[in-house]
């Protein structure tokens, strides 16, 4: 499968992230992160626009799996997960090692995905003729 507009995109939030992050390490000055509690909310949001917004998870989850789909899923909602909750305790705690787990999970989410995307067939591939087509072979589908 080639990879989409959604995959450039989530990589340039990728990239703000690591630069965020950076920045924090460094001692930066910036009002908004500078504090651990700060950049723990500026990764969040980078990481849940970036993937969670830009993401299909409704297509994900209709009709039967196969079992490596499904192994698949388990892994990313269980990295989600503890996403979620490492930023939730580094929102309450302003630890900096919830902090670098939130990057660190939220690069392995977007690694993951970009790879799944790169080795899968597009869902219209995967199950033959459109609908669309089917119904009306004449006529393209509007997209």
């Amino acid at each position: 499968m080639m990879l989409t507009w959604k995959d450039a995109v989530s990589t340039l939030f990728m990239g703000a992230v690591v630069a965020v992050y950076l920045a924090f390490l460094n001692g930066t000055h910036l009002w908004l992160i500078s504090s651990a509690r700060g950049t723990t909310v500026a990764v969040l949001v980078l990481g849940f626009v970036g993937g969670c917004v830009l993401g299909a998870a409704g297509d994900m989850f209709e009709g039967a799996k196969s079992g490596p789909v499904r192994i698949y899923l388990a892994f990313a909602t269980l990295l989600g997960v503890a996403a979620l909750a490492v930023a939730v305790t580094g929102l309450v705690t302003g630890s900096t090692i919830a902090l670098a787990a939130l990057v660190v999970l939220t690069i392995s989410l977007w690694v993951i995905s970009t790879v799944r995307h790169t080795f899968t067939l597009p869902v219209d591939q995967a199950r033959g003729r459109a609908t669309h087509s089917a119904i009306n072979p004449g006529r393209p589908a509007h997209r």
